[in-house]
């Protein structure tokens, strides 16, 4: 069975696009045109690619399969052609698209990646930070084809390499006193909880006050807005800070996540290879 490659374009625009009528306006066809490329292509494949509810259009689970499979080729396609086009050139091309959460997306995956970035002139980057639950659907809408999490899903599509741990403490300002405050990120944000359990002694009826990041929190903490458990690597130089308990520390795994391939480019390669040894290095277990 081959697969139209208009109908491809068609299905990858409008999964971009989230929109009939803007995804045929790229393709430059008609909408009716364009709406029955993604009807015929349902039907070759004998299944639905797109939920279609009023003002929004969601992929399906077979739609996100076959949108990582058009990324793959596409990305393919450019590193042969290239390679064919500029025989001379040694230099990497494409885009580099990444997620991260916030305490190690612009302290870790930045300096991990500017190497890679320097050496290689015509690399684009795409890098997103967002919090912890939500680096799955990033991936899965194929956003972006690496994600670097506290968790390793029990999925055998996704490939889970461990890196290392990030150690965690509880810190409060040396300035200001206690103000029976606890800081997280969000009524999700389960991290002081978790601590709580390594120390139970101090989880008695604690006040919350919620701060979006990282970098929210340790301003919070500076400005005597309460305590916070925070990452040891972003925190050990901060002189307004006062670490409790040095030797209680919460660890947490972190994962380099991307989807399993029998190849993978040239850059998908140098990616692995960048963050892998970048973390190792940093938070190599010890």
């Amino acid at each position: 069975m081959e697969i139209s490659s208009l109908y491809l374009k068609a299905f990858y625009q409008l999964s971009q696009d989230k929109n009939f009528t803007k995804a045929a306006q790229s393709l430059a066809i008609t909408q009716s045109a364009f709406s029955h490329r993604i009807i015929n292509l349902e039907k070759d494949l004998e299944t639905t690619l797109f939920i279609r509810e009023k003002g929004n259009i969601q992929l399906t689970e077979a739609g996100e399969k076959l949108l990582r499979y058009c990324e793959k080729v596409y990305r393919l396609q450019e590193e042969v052609l290239e390679s064919i086009y500029d025989e001379g050139a040694k230099d990497l091309v494409g885009t580099v698209r990444i997620g991260g959460f916030s305490s190690i997306h612009r302290s870790c995956i930045l300096p991990a990646l500017a190497e890679l970035m320097r050496d290689n002139p015509r690399l684009l980057l795409s890098s997103v930070s967002v919090e912890i639950g939500e680096l799955m659907e990033l991936m899965k809408s194929s956003k972006v084809d690496f994600v670097l999490s506290h968790k390793a899903p029990q999925i055998n599509s996704i490939q889970a390499d461990f890196l290392g741990y990030e150690d965690n403490v509880l810190v409060e300002s040396k300035k200001y006193k206690f103000s029976g405050h606890y800081l997280d990120h969000d009524s999700e944000d389960v991290t002081t909880n978790s601590y709580f359990k390594l120390k139970p002694e101090l989880d008695k009826k604690t006040k919350k006050r919620y701060l979006d990041d990282v970098y929210g929190l340790i301003d919070g903490v500076k400005l005597g807005l309460g305590r916070a458990v925070l990452p040891l690597h972003l925190i050990r130089h901060e002189k307004g800070l006062k670490i409790l308990y040095p030797n209680t520390k919460l660890r947490v795994p972190l994962y380099l996540l991307y989807y399993k391939n029998s190849y993978h480019t040239q850059l998908e390669l140098a990616v692995i290879k960048a963050i892998t040894q970048y973390f190792k290095k940093q938070f190599g277990e010890s």
